[in-house]
């Protein structure tokens, strides 16, 4: 029997691709080896047409200016793939098994012009026998792509509601392809995902499956699960299960029974698997060998890990809650949305989900939502947030719209869907829930409103296919139908998870199933100070918009157009209603004069409303439970709801997310015009601390000060002092709240200050500031220090080289502070002094046109 490592081909070269008029007009010498293809181009697997045509220069970058218009013919012709390879060497008994991971999206595969497979979902996996169809030498292999849109244009769409637009409803494909109101329409194509040839012998293992029984003291006890396709009936099958951690290694012999194989033991003194806040994420090597007559003829190897996760959905005393349980130990969540990184999903590098991770991680966010109407991530992404112990909240791919869900022919390739990719993903310890669907149910009820036909198209689907199948094949994990849901409105804040569109979008709540949606898009109804009224259990959707960094614009605008109220720039921001940021400026920050003051007063709103909104969410733990922001990333340089832009800057709410999701928060609350002060801690250890609670004036000067020794219990939030509105004049001398501003301010180092102003930005009265920046170049980056004569608000460091990163940023600095802050390069880059520029809001003119040191 020939050695097990040549079981796999990787088909990952040689590919070209040419575009069509039509099926009509592709050759049928396509499918000869001797047709000449040199006028192809060169294509990348995995990948899509789109990076194959920027690629070869066949398209401007789409990204650039207004370019993504330029590509739209691109979505409206049929794509060939074509390669050819030689038949791997085997025996004559083995099978080859051509695997196809991702089709995006109607595709047919034809193997020397027989055809062998057809797809219709980009999210299922294409696998096609070809034993006896192979030649020894110069197999030519051709995948052609229909264009979507003309398949969507034949549908009946008039039943049925969605955002964005129809014709993605009948399609089984990423849904932001065609645009979103962060997003362009870049309708792509392409083999997507990983392509392969696989030698079978006597059997293949497929679909691996590690899971948590349970967890004791000392013990857990776990399952190993696999299914086994067999070519031959005669030979004996065994499995050899081996799981590796540390020092622990467990040895297993056992038969093949009916196809599969399943094995449960205990692991004793167990290293568990935990987000990075709460311990360590372990990782055990788990290998699976299978061997016919002894003689191994496949073999599968994972990372898995040890953890329970649960959600509790009702407190001891029977409240409602939405609190997501680790091993055992209540775990608030703070994170974000995760939409796709790249438009171009199939051409997106392992690198980009790995920097997205750990920029994560680095922010202090412990789960991350893979948003329904992107993708089923590549392993890569799954790979990293289990590395770095990160939840995944997964949505099924299915968002605000209904679907054909009385279609046969579309529920077959939906059930495929659902089955593939539970399979694929229910072994990774990162994933921690299931939802069927993003805002679908929430939105039906717009519907009701206007249409005598009041179904729900897509309920036969999220409520019971969905939950039927997971039942078999995942039942360690909560099911959620949809996101938000619970309560008498699928959005309400009595119960499950809540999407609080607010702020920024001015969505009137509470509200009741079947009612009409109300809206207040004014000054006060987009309000961040509108977080103030939300009881949610778990807030899994919100967000503010705010812009890019203005090294991202410089990279996108033309030189000409590169100033505030051009087109060009307004063209970045796919919002709806992109008067709302003038509105949402004009309350807070006042209305910019240029472009960098609409970068900086932009910035500065979302941070500061995000940051209102997650402390305020973060103090009513348990209550609440987690604080998913929209939305982590950018899928181009556009102007949107992230925190990291597409370049992978972060915005100034990068920073702030640093500090508000620290474990250790300390904040302000006002309520009816006291004002409180309180310390949320995340961790599992009780905090002891001295906290200073004072009040400055706008210029830095002291104009009150005290002290307090605070105990706080582990993972649990505290008032540490409240002054009513009396208490502020006289004890507090607050008379003139534009001038002052209270802070807090922890004994230990691992807290970060907070400030609480009276006023909004634009009505408090900050004298110019002259900062003192001195840079030094060191061997683990350049240390800036920064002092001010008077107080700094917003004080920004900028540098144009990617991946340079500060150890903070965007803050306000008292007089007689020194800040010091290293700069760093993720890929080491070198970074020099004259690279870095310092700024603050309130800087004296000279110093906020500073460019360079």
């Amino acid at each position: 029997m020939i050695p097990i490592k040549t079981n796999i081909v990787a088909l990952d070269r040689d590919w070209k691709i040419q575009g069509f008029d039509g099926r009509e007009a592709i050759p049928d010498a396509v499918h000869r080896a001797d047709y000449d293809d040199a006028e192809w181009l060169a294509a990348a697997v995995p990948g899509d047409v789109h990076a194959t045509l920027l690629a070869h220069g066949r398209i401007e970058d789409p990204y650039y200016s207004t370019n993504d218009q330029a590509c739209l013919w691109i979505e409206r012709k049929t794509w060939v793939y074509r390669t050819a390879f030689d038949r791997p060497e085997a025996e004559e008994t083995a099978g080859l098994l051509l695997e196809l991971d991702g089709l995006d999206t109607l595709a047919e595969v034809f193997l020397n012009g027989e055809s062998v497979a057809v797809s219709d979902n980009m999210f299922v996996p294409v696998a096609a026998e070809l034993s006896g169809k192979l030649k020894e030498r110069d197999n030519v292999l051709v995948v052609r792509f229909d264009p979507v849109v003309e398949y969507a244009a034949r549908q009946d769409v008039s039943r049925f509601w969605s955002k964005v637009n129809y014709e993605r409803i009948w399609l089984r494909k990423c849904a932001c392809n065609f645009s979103w109101d962060w997003s362009p329409r870049i309708v792509t194509a392409g083999i997507w995902k990983e392509a392969r040839l696989k030698v079978v012998h006597a059997a293949r293992l497929a679909h691996l499956h590690f899971k948590t029984l349970s967890i004791g003291p000392d013990r857990a006890e776990v399952e190993v699960e696999a299914e086994v396709r067999h070519r031959s009936a005669d030979m004996r099958l065994t499995a050899e299960t081996i799981l590796r951690g540390g020092e622990f290694e467990a040895r297993y012999e056992t038969d093949v029974t009916d196809g599969r194989i399943g094995l449960r033991f205990e692991v004793e003194r167990p290293a568990l698997w935990w987000t990075f806040d709460h311990g360590e994420p372990f990782l055990y090597e788990l290998t699976v060998n299978l061997k016919a007559d002894g003689e191994l003829v496949d073999t599968i190897s994972e990372q898995v890990g040890i953890r329970t996760v649960e959600v509790q959905l009702r407190s001891e005393s029977g409240s409602p809650r939405f609190l997501f349980v680790l091993n055992g130990r209540p775990v608030y969540a703070k994170g974000a949305n995760w939409i796709p990184a790249h438009n171009f999903i199939g051409a997106i590098p392992d690198e980009r989900y790995e920097d997205l991770v750990a920029l994560s991680r680095e922010a202090n966010m412990n789960m991350l939502r893979v948003w329904g109407g992107g993708v089923y991530e590549k392993a890569a992404f799954y790979r990293a947030c289990s590395r770095q112990g990160i939840l995944v909240w997964q949505d099924f791919m299915f968002a605000c719209s209904e679907v054909p869900d009385y279609d046969e022919a579309y529920m077959a390739s939906v059930r495929a869907e659902i089955v593939a990719n539970v399979k694929a993903l229910r072994s990774y310890p990162c994933i921690a829930i299931w939802a069927g669907n993003n805002e679908s149910q929430a939105i039906h009820s717009e519907k009701m409103r206007y249409r005598s036909d009041t179904r729900f198209y897509g309920a036969k689907i999220f409520h019971e296919m969905m939950p039927e199948l997971l039942e078999k094949l995942d039942p360690t994990r909560l099911y959620w139908p949809s996101s938000p849901w619970g309560g008498n409105d699928p959005n309400s804040f009595d119960e499950g998870d809540t999407h609080n569109w607010a702020v920024w979008a001015g969505d009137v709540y509470p509200r009741h199933y079947g009612e009409g949606f109300k809206m207040d898009v004014s000054p006060y109804g987009i309000s961040y100070r509108r977080y103030a009224d939300d009881t949610s259990k778990f807030s899994s959707e919100f967000g503010i918009h705010g812009s890019t960094v203005k090294e991202t614009l410089r990279r996108s605008v033309p030189e000409g157009e590169l100033y505030y109220g051009s087109f060009e720039v307004d063209y970045r921001n796919k919002d709806y209603e992109p008067e709302k940021a003038s509105i949402t400026m004009a309350g807070y920050s006042g209305l910019p004069r240029d472009l960098d003051e609409y970068v900086d007063f932009s910035m500065l709103c979302q941070a500061e409303g995000l940051k209102f909104g997650v402390e305020h969410f973060r103090r009513r733990k348990p209550e609440n439970g987690g604080s998913l922001i929209w939305q982590l990333n950018d899928c181009w340089p556009g102007i949107s709801w992230s925190l990291i832009d597409y370049y992978l800057f972060p915005k100034a709410s990068y920073y702030y997310a640093r500090r508000f999701y620290h474990p250790l928060l300390l904040s302000f609350k006002e309520d009816e015009g006291r004002i409180s002060v309180w310390m949320t801690n995340d961790s599992a250890e009780a905090f002891d601390d001295t906290i200073t609670v004072g009040v400055r004036s706008c210029f830095g000067h002291p104009i009150y000060e005290e002290t307090f020794e605070v105990s706080v219990a582990a993972n649990a939030s505290m008032q540490i002092v409240e002054y009513a509105p009396a208490e502020i004049e006289w004890r507090l001398g607050v008379i003139d709240r534009r001038s002052r501003f209270m802070f807090a301010r922890s004994a230990r180092e691992d807290v970060y200050d907070n400030h609480f102003f009276f006023a909004e930005h634009k009505d408090l009265r900050f004298s110019p500031c002259r900062l003192q920046v001195t840079r030094e170049e060191g061997p683990e980056g350049v240390v800036i220090a920064i002092e001010t004569d008077t107080f700094a608000r917003f004080v920004k460091l900028e540098c144009p080289i990617d991946h340079t990163m500060f150890s903070d940023n965007y803050f306000n600095l008292l007089p007689g502070e020194r800040r010091t802050v290293l700069a760093t390069n993720r890929k080491g880059t070198r970074v020099l002094a004259s690279d870095i520029a310092v700024s603050a809001l309130n800087a004296k003119k000279t110093q906020r046109q500073e460019v360079r040191a």
